[in-house]
């Protein structure tokens, strides 16, 4: 499906919606099915759908915003280092700040960072390409590892 045609956008807003449902399960499901489609997304769009998912309005549920940045985050990790990857730790690090986000965000940064860790290559490339500041937030928002979380 083009990325453009209305049968693709119809499907990335059924899965953003989605993102939101209060099963767990479905959540995860969109998650994964939307990171694909985002990695056929423009940096504008990706760093503008970025900025929606950190602005929480009052209808709108952290799950999704969460939900939404890890799948953005996974594709971006799939992409190498793309120059929209910033806006998104920059949005997740506010997600968050918000008690209810804490762990999930903590879990996606981790597994972010264990597959940018896993090449030297893509580290260094990572490293280089965030400002320092971002990468500091990385750093602030991967929690510490444990087997009882």
């Amino acid at each position: 499906i083009p990325q453009k045609s209305e049968p693709a956008r119809l499907c990335r807003e059924a899965l953003i919606k989605l993102l939101g449902d209060k099963r767990v399960e479905v959540r995860v499901a969109s998650q994964t099915a939307l990171a694909p489609m985002l990695r056929l997304e423009t940096s504008e769009s990706c760093k503008k759908q970025a900025r929606d998912f950190a602005a929480l309005g009052a209808a709108d549920s952290v799950d999704s915003a969460v939900h939404g940045l890890s799948a953005m985050l996974s594709a971006a990790g799939s992409l190498g280092v793309p120059p929209w990857l910033g806006a998104v730790i920059e949005a997740l690090s506010k997600v968050g700040k918000k008690q209810d986000a804490k762990k999930e965000v903590e879990r996606t940064v981790q597994a972010f960072l264990k597959q940018q860790q896993g090449s030297r290559d893509l580290w260094k490339r990572c490293q280089s390409r965030l400002t320092e500041s971002q990468m500091e937030l990385l750093k602030a928002r991967r929690g510490t590892m444990s087997y009882y979380s």
